[in-house]
């Protein structure tokens, strides 16, 4: 009786703690909801989703490698009779190293290692691909593959094959400090102890990785990228003769290479021949001496590495084994072939596998060239050949294997390529669409009544795409994939939403295909031309400001020299990268500075005595902190404390400065975030940022006292804008911040033919490179002048400020026909399994609209208290 009293008790308490507990969490959940559907309900943050969402369909039509399959590697070249080319493989691998760089002058800048491979190794140039990273090339040399960005799953590499054989044995020295490339003093520490040494000896086959400190960080064209590269070449030749001293048997194998390349400006990221193609140098143990420049894809340094200890490819590698680097006979060569080819059909059979497993496969069109019993006779060829001693048809065999092998890797990789493009191209135009519909609605006096999401059209659409991810789920597809195929019934149900109950859908069409498509045009012609861009923008703002020409004047004249200075740098860029050179970069630099102070003091603007004395003590204290590291110093660690805090401090003092007028809100903002900028920045970046800047508000002012002039002149009222007229302007706003955009990017080394990480970002903000915070700053670097224009825009134009949503609508617009034109006219997987280089390209013509979105609302942040 009391132990069922107690159990009743027990539940009533249990009960009254569950009720309680759900009471709090629901409260806690109304809260959080209610906090997240505000920002949901603004139209900036539902097109920032929306062009992510498109984002993210986009790179996996450009991203698609093969899958990871945990497969079992195949056997060991000693287990197949063939002995080891060399027992021990040493890479040195650098980062921001470029062939064009390494190799010019035939080899003059390594006289170190000249006379070591020209003896007993071979030279080549190995073709990365995008995006040009350190990461996304390590995967590629090691484990023989191009990752698809994020990757976060475990793979197999040449340090897994090398750990996993009998008595195999990996060594890795990163270094600590890059300066003093610390990983060779490691190296040669370790090798200094007896017991370090007889472990190697006993080892059947060693792998040691020595990363040497980041070669960039600085222009090729600096005394300190040029000492970099020194040291690291003799930190090579040290370690090379440590190891020749230690192990005499001559059965050490070294290779040095690096993960993806540098421009002449110091960045990396996109696709040119600077970025992607790398230098390698293999000599020593089992290397085939050559002094013929080779080439190969980066991918087929794994199966080379791990073929010269002996081992087998790691099981994802898609690379195919380069003939002729191995000092082997013809018969050992096609064993090490024959291993690749098995590595590479084992792939392939797993695939072909999973198809014929799928539940539409009948109904479905065969891909590839290879099935199961023809994977399965391969071993059998083989064997019959090795048998007769037909070894150069062995070698043969195993080399159209691995074509056939990789042929059909492709073809189930990229089945369902041809769905998925169709897939974002409906997207793309049913998001068109939307935007368009909101564009009409916006430019009407009288807003019409919407269809809503309720109505026949979006429930069937929505049962359509319901049905097919039934299907897709079914067929065993990836629910990425599967989120890919049906985004475009959620923009059409979007779109359907958006159609007026009665009326016109879209007003004025003619209008928006023109200003669409030639805008759209103009974009695609400078993506793949850099040097129409100064043409277009000189043309573009002459037009704009076309009634000064009429009315000259002395502002007009001066914004006109500005245009003309800007046009003749944008036409002369790629060959202005004799700029980098030290003795012009610091000159450049010095100027910068002194008219980031210059500028406001000549324009008489009214600033606080705290504000002159904090900006003008950071330049100086910059100055300061680029002679230091310009004359190999390290910058005192409080400066880099002081311009951390002067980072924050400079965006967050604006909106609290006290300032009632907008144009003197402008100035400030221009005053502190052109210091920022300038400490960021790194020869003529600042400068062009800065006169860009001076040219986009000069032309403000230009056109709207000529406005003003003709208005009086022709004593009568501006009449209202009718629907058409409204259209135009919407979208001249649109193609001009567009314009600027592009024309900041490209000035300031970011973009075009290369989004990057630049040289000497953070040069006084950090003491060594830091991936994360680099990316941070670069980012600053990059949005500032962005800031700047918008800002500029919102305090100068009363049409830009009270129609920017419209104007942003116009943005995206004319980015998504750019996106709609590389999607149906790019043949993203010819370059497979190397990623098209275009992807560049289109990620950043598709973050156009967010990165302006951002902008903007950093800059309405920054006028806070101003009803914008």
């Amino acid at each position: 009786m009391k132990w069922a009293l107690c159990r009743i008790l027990f539940w009533c308490l249990f009960s009254l703690f569950t009720n309680a507990v759900f009471l709090i969490y629901r409260r806690i959940l109304l809260i959080f909801w209610g906090k997240l559907i505000i920002p949901l309900k603004m139209w900036k943050t539902k097109a920032s989703l929306a062009q992510l969402l498109l984002l993210g369909c986009l790179l996996r039509i450009y991203f698609q490698s093969a899958p990871l399959i945990p497969l079992e590697p195949q056997t060991t070249l000693p287990k197949m009779g063939v002995k080891s080319p060399a027992d021990r493989l040493v890479v040195f691998l650098a980062e921001g190293l470029s062939a064009k760089t390494f190799f010019s002058q035939n080899l003059c800048r390594m006289p170190q290692l000249y006379e070591i491979f020209r003896s007993q190794g071979l030279k080549g140039i190995a073709h990365s691909s995008v995006p040009t990273f350190t990461q996304p090339g390590n995967v590629a040399l090691i484990a023989g593959f191009h990752p698809a960005p994020p990757l976060t799953a475990t793979y197999d590499t040449i340090f897994n094959r090398t750990l996993d054989s009998a008595d195999g044995m990996f060594l890795k020295f990163m270094g600590d400090n890059p300066e003093t490339d610390s990983s060779f003093i490691d190296l040669q520490d370790y090798l200094s102890d007896d017991t370090n040494q007889s472990r190697i000896r006993n080892a059947s086959r060693v792998l040691i990785l020595v990363r040497m400190g980041d070669i960039g960080g600085a222009s090729p064209l600096t005394y300190i990228y040029l000492d970099k590269l020194f040291r690291a070449l003799a930190g090579i030749v040290e370690s090379y003769e440590v190891m020749e001293s230690v192990f005499r048997d001559k059965r050490t194998a070294y290779l040095m290479t690096s993960a993806h390349g540098l421009t002449n400006l110091g960045s990396h990221g996109a696709a040119t021949p600077y970025e992607t193609e790398v230098p390698f140098l293999l000599w020593g143990a089992g290397i085939n001496a050559n002094q013929t420049l080779q080439r190969l894809e980066q991918i087929q340094m794994a199966p080379l590495m791990t073929a010269l200890i002996g081992l087998p490819p790691p099981v994802n590698n898609l690379g195919k084994l380069p003939l002729g680097y191995l000092n082997l006979s013809q018969e050992e060569e096609g064993k090490a072939m024959h291993l690749n080819a098995l590595q590479l059909l084992l792939q392939a059979r797993v695939l072909v596998k999973r198809h014929t497993r799928s539940y539409f496969h009948k109904w479905l069109p065969k891909a590839g060239d290879l099935d199961l019993l023809r994977i399965s006779h391969y071993q059998y060829q083989i064997n019959r050949l090795t048998k007769r001693r037909w070894q150069a048809k062995a070698v043969e065999t195993s080399v159209v294997a691995t074509r056939l092998a990789l042929r059909t890797v492709k073809s189930y990789v990229g089945y369902y390529h041809i769905p998925l493009a169709v897939a974002i191209a409906v997207a793309l135009l049913g998001w068109e669409l939307y935007l368009v519909l909101r564009l009409s609605q916006d430019s009407r006096a009288s807003k019409e009544h919407r269809r809503g999401f309720l109505t026949w059209n979006t429930i069937v659409l929505s049962a359509l795409g319901l049905l097919l991810a039934e299907l897709a789920f079914i067929q065993g597809l990836p629910l990425l994939t599967i989120l890919c195929l049906v985004v475009p019934f959620g923009f059409w149900c979007l779109a359907q939403s958006e159609l007026p109950l009665k009326g016109h859908y879209i007003w004025d069409v003619w209008t928006h295909l023109n200003w669409i498509v030639i805008p759209a045009g103009l974009i695609v012609v400078t993506l793949c031309c850099s040097y129409s861009l100064s043409l277009t923008y000189a043309f573009a703002v002459g037009f704009y400001n076309r009634l000064g020409c009429v009315r000259p004047s002395l502002k007009v004249l001066a914004w006109w020299m500005l245009v003309v200075l800007l046009g003749v740098f944008l036409c002369f860029l790629p060959k202005m990268e004799f700029l980098m050179d030290t003795k012009y970069r610091m000159i450049l630099q010095a100027i910068s500075m002194l008219l980031v102070v210059l500028r406001p003091f000549i324009s008489h603007e009214n600033h606080q005595k705290q504000v002159w004395m904090v900006n003008g003590g950071m330049l100086i204290m910059g100055a300061v902190g680029i002679c230091f590291r310009e004359t190999g110093k390290a910058v005192p660690i409080y400066m880099m404390a002081a311009n951390w805090t002067y980072l924050f401090y400079a965006f967050a003092s604006i909106p609290y400065s006290g300032n009632t007028c907008l144009r003197s809100r402008l100035q400030l903002i221009c005053f502190n975030l052109l210091t920022v900028h300038v400490l960021l920045s790194d020869s003529y970046t600042s400068l062009f940022a800065q006169i860009l800047i001076l040219e986009y508000q000069q032309g403000i002012e230009v056109h709207l006292e000529t406005r003003q002039q003709v208005k009086e002149e022709e004593e009568k009222e501006e009449p209202m804008l009718t629907s058409r007229e409204y259209l135009e302007l919407c979208y001249r706003f649109a193609m001009s911040i567009l314009l600027y955009f592009y024309v900041s990017m490209m000035g300031t080394g970011h973009w075009l033919q290369s989004f990057t990480y630049l040289a000497n970002t953070d040069r006084l903000f950090m003491p060594h490179c830091c991936p994360i915070m680099l990316g941070f700053l670069v980012f600053v670097h990059m949005l500032i002048p962005l800031i700047i224009i918008l800002a500029s825009l919102r305090a100068m134009s009363t049409f830009g400020r009270h129609e920017i949503s419209s104007i942003f609508i116009c943005v995206m617009l004319i980015c998504n026909a750019v996106v709609l034109f590389f999607v149906s006219s790019v043949r993203h997987l010819v370059d497979w399994p190397n990623v098209h280089p275009s992807v560049v390209k289109v990620t950043m013509v598709q973050l156009t609209a967010v990165l302006l979105m951002a902008c903007d609302c950093c800059g309405i942040f920054l006028f806070r208290g101003f009803n914008l």
